[in-house]
């Protein structure tokens, strides 16, 4: 048994001796707080252990998926992501976003999920020219609550490169990851040997970049400032946890939005990003996010873990008087709406006819009255489209939690 720093259940391992000496590469700086076959705490929250013909067998319970036989190294990538479930089921209180994280100077640089971007490659990169890795796939978000500053923290698992490597990389480049790859296969090898802050290490966000691979492009790489509107619409669908509340999410989100620099890199060449990235003043002498107290996370109570499905009566009858229902949150960037709804459960971008109906709903309106206030707004389009219209904005918004019939409508 195996239980790494910060996890509340342990890792069983099948054949330690065939198994550590290709994990433990992996998790280089994620530190076994406990090991031994009498470890004292929960049952395992995954079994890896080595099966018939080279094959590795991942048995994750709580996964819900079945039980299947891997390359060894697949099934430590399989690994990598349950205990980084593991993680948030630990610590429920944490955001977590689907990104890379770096450090620049004393602050982390956010680069969020975005597929076939080249994003742990960029990572490989950057680490050459010096900058610690926290993370090359998800960072874990904390609130520090005395600072109020919001900060990643190092998850200690080597960054895993896509192989083979691009051939149009340059010589030295290509020698010095190279010369690094531990645990691989024909598809992944995983970086070892480079700065690899321990798991649990913190530092602030100081900025955002997000990538835009371009392999048309043959112009110098590009790093350019992003409005709130279009950052806000890429992180809230990065951000993952066990029972965070979607409140939490958006507030935080909305935060580093408006108070950290979020730049756009486009680019082709990895190596003319790295340099521009490295080199850029944007990302220099940083200032960390700060969350007022009033919007911190632990605010708001932890979002359930399952809900029933909302009974919408289809279609809405327009003659029905309609209410908000209390504790949204709400966040208005530009021309779009961003809400969370109550229960802590999912955050949606309002489209433009909802958002409209949302801000009508201070008060309770019947649906009737909003398709007359909506055909003010919209004159030249028919009122058989502008009730078509409602009726589905109505429908979306009850079947997600925001509103509700007014009973005294």
């Amino acid at each position: 048994m195996l239980r790494y720093a910060g996890l509340h259940a342990p890792l069983r391992v099948g054949a330690p001796d065939i198994v550590r000496p290709l994990l433990d590469p992996v998790l280089a700086a994620w530190p076994v707080a406990q090991e031994g076959a009498d470890v004292a705490c929960p049952a395992p929250f995954a079994t890896l252990q080595p099966s018939d013909g080279g094959r590795w067998a991942l048995d994750a319970p709580l996964a819900q998926k079945p039980l299947a036989q891997h390359n060894p190294v697949n099934a430590i990538c399989d690994l990598v992501v349950e205990m980084s479930w593991e993680r948030l089921r630990s610590h429920p209180d944490l955001l977590c976003l689907h990104a890379a994280a770096l450090t620049f100077g004393d602050s982390l640089v956010i680069f969020p999920n975005a597929r076939r971007a080249g994003k742990s490659l960029l990572t490989a990169t950057l680490s050459q020219l010096g900058h610690a890795v926290f993370s090359d796939d998800f960072v874990p978000l904390s609130v520090d609550a005395q600072r109020q500053v919001i900060r990643g923290i190092a998850n200690g698992i080597a960054p895993r490169l896509r192989l083979p490597l691009p051939d149009n990389l340059s010589e030295s480049l290509d020698h010095w990851i190279t010369g690094r790859i531990g645990p691989r296969n024909k598809q992944y090898g995983y970086l070892t040997g480079i700065d690899l802050p321990q798991s649990g290490v913190t530092a602030p966000v100081g900025a955002i970049v997000v990538l835009e691979g371009d392999p048309t492009l043959t112009e110098p790489p590009t790093l350019t400032p992003m409005t709130q509107e279009e950052a806000m619409a890429v992180l809230v669908t990065q951000n993952f946890g066990r029972q965070v509340h979607a409140g939490a999410i958006l507030r935080v989100t909305d935060v580093l939005t408006r108070s950290v620099p979020v730049l756009r890199l486009r680019y082709n060449a990895v190596e003319e990003a790295a340099a521009l990235l490295h080199n850029s003043a944007a990302l220099r002498d940083l200032s960390a996010a700060r969350m007022p107290e009033a919007d911190q996370p632990g605010m708001l109570p932890l979002a359930p873990l399952d809900l029933p499905s909302v009974q919408c009566r289809l279609p809405v009858d327009l003659g029905q008087a309609f209410c908000k229902l209390p504790d949204a949150t709400e966040c208005e960037t530009g021309t779009s709406l961003f809400l969370a709804d109550g229960s802590g459960v999912a955050i949606h971008r309002l489209n433009p006819v909802s958002a409209v109906i949302w801000k009508l709903l201070d008060t309770p309106l019947t649906g009737l009255e909003m398709v007359e206030v909506m055909q003010e707004l919209y004159p030249d389009v028919s009122r058989d489209r502008l009730c078509g219209d409602v009726s589905g904005a109505l429908a979306f918004l009850w079947q997600q939690r925001l509103i509700v019939p007014d009973a005294a409508g």
